[in-house]
């Protein structure tokens, strides 16, 4: 039986729409700036920190983030933090043409780790406090399908582009698109966070320090925050940053691009299976209330993506090894917030989730700088094996998920 829509869904397919925009300007820069660091004479190293310095920024400023949305609601985090992104990619374009170009794209990365924090922080927190528990699943899928479509949209954007026009014409139609979501985010974007049960008639959230002590006692928020930390290093950091040059050293190309073109493509197809699982997910929770029993297959579905393209030596093994890595990426994200939300009260949701994104920003942080050092050191087999053994950590952890939830399901029972 088909259920009734709800005044939230406006608000919800405005987050989902802001967050597609700031995830396809984000998307544009990683088929590029591998390819145009190597080409500059920028070391590996350094063109890691580069695409890392977004994820290190975001360590100091989503706790703060996550306090302003818990304080003021998420519309002007939102609209600010799509100004500063469209700033950030115009630093891509100054640097091209600068003799300082890695100063330039190390300016960018950081001003762009301050937008994305307002942009994800704000719109994952709105989606957790405008829906109600029967919901969640979805809400939460949505705006997190939203920003896992943007991301390989500005990978094709930025990969095609490059290729068939400039660098420098992928930057600008970047900031482009970005500042034209800025404009959209004034008039669509929620004027409240709140949930539906009158928050605003709800006491003052406790102090910050408080709270963020409270949520760093250890607990289950921990298991959420060590799983994410470790998908954020091998998905989201080591191979977003590396799959160029792994695309580049064993030439796998597509038809008519080079590698830029060819990465892009390819991490669109990871990203957008993570998208469309991600929704499916959402719905599943939803439907059969549990939320932690995905996260055994989804954990390992990454470990058996990465083993299999750590030898994937032609196109389409590897597209198949990115489908699955997909496939295990939209199983976990859901859940894991999903699971965060129902952990902790509504007027905390800002700062737990902004702890959230503090540690899988670690580890995308640490992925792309030791990624791009391990695969130039030891080539990508050897990389991509040791990364299928670090993810076989986040079993047990999903074991132990699975164990807490159907204990709290034995309780409310009894």
């Amino acid at each position: 039986m088909t259920e009734p829509r709800q005044g939230l869904n406006t608000s919800l397919w405005a987050l989902a729409a802001l967050g597609f925009i700031g995830g396809l300007g984000g998307g544009v820069v990683f088929p590029i700036l591998p390819m145009v660091g190597q080409a500059l004479g920028i070391a590996p190293a350094m063109i890691g920190l580069i695409l890392s310095l977004n994820r290190i920024t975001r360590l100091g400023v989503n706790p703060l983030t996550g306090h302003l949305v818990d304080r003021f609601g998420a519309r002007w985090p939102l609209i600010t933090g799509l100004l500063v992104e469209g700033l950030a990619t115009l630093c891509f374009t100054t640097g091209l043409a600068s003799a300082r170009a890695t100063g330039w794209f190390l300016l960018g990365r950081a001003l762009w780790g301050v937008g994305s924090s307002l942009l994800m922080v704000g719109s994952l927190t709105a989606a957790l406090t405008v829906s109600t528990s029967a919901e969640r699943g979805r809400a939460t899928a949505l705006v997190r399908m939203a920003l896992s479509f943007g991301v390989p949209a500005g990978l094709l954007l930025g990969g095609l582009v490059a290729d068939l026009v400039s660098t420098r014409a992928a930057f600008i139609s970047a900031s482009f698109i970005t500042f034209g979501g800025m404009l959209a985010a004034y008039f669509i974007a929620p004027r409240s966070a709140g949930p539906r049960a009158a928050r605003r008639d709800a006491a003052a959230p406790p102090a910050g320090t408080a709270v963020l002590r409270e949520l760093l006692r250890p607990g289950p928020l921990w298991i959420v925050w060590l799983f994410n930390f470790v998908v954020f290093f091998s998905a989201q950091g080591v191979i977003l940053a590396s799959l160029v040059l792994i695309v580049h050293l064993r030439h796998l190309m597509l038809p008519g691009l080079n590698a830029e073109g060819s990465s892009g493509t390819l991490m669109a197809v990871m990203l957008g299976t993570s998208a469309i699982i991600s929704w499916i997910t959402g719905r599943s929770i939803d439907q059969r209330g549990s939320k932690a029993t995905i996260l055994l297959p989804a954990a390992a579905a990454l470990a058996c993506g990465f083993m299999l393209l750590a030898f994937a030596h032609s196109l389409l093994p590897a597209a198949l090894a990115l489908g699955v890595i997909g496939i295990g990426l939209g199983g976990v994200s859901v859940p894991l917030i999903v699971i965060m939300g129902e952990l902790i009260s509504p007027e905390r949701y800002g700062r737990a989730i902004g702890i959230y994104q503090v540690a899988g920003d670690i580890g995308g942080s640490l992925g792309p700088i030791s990624g791009l050092e391990a695969i130039a050191r030891l080539g990508p087999t050897v990389s991509l094996l040791a990364l299928a053994t670090i993810l076989t950590s986040t079993l047990p952890l999903a074991a132990l998920l699975i164990r807490l939830e159907r204990r709290s399901l034995s309780e409310r029972r009894a």
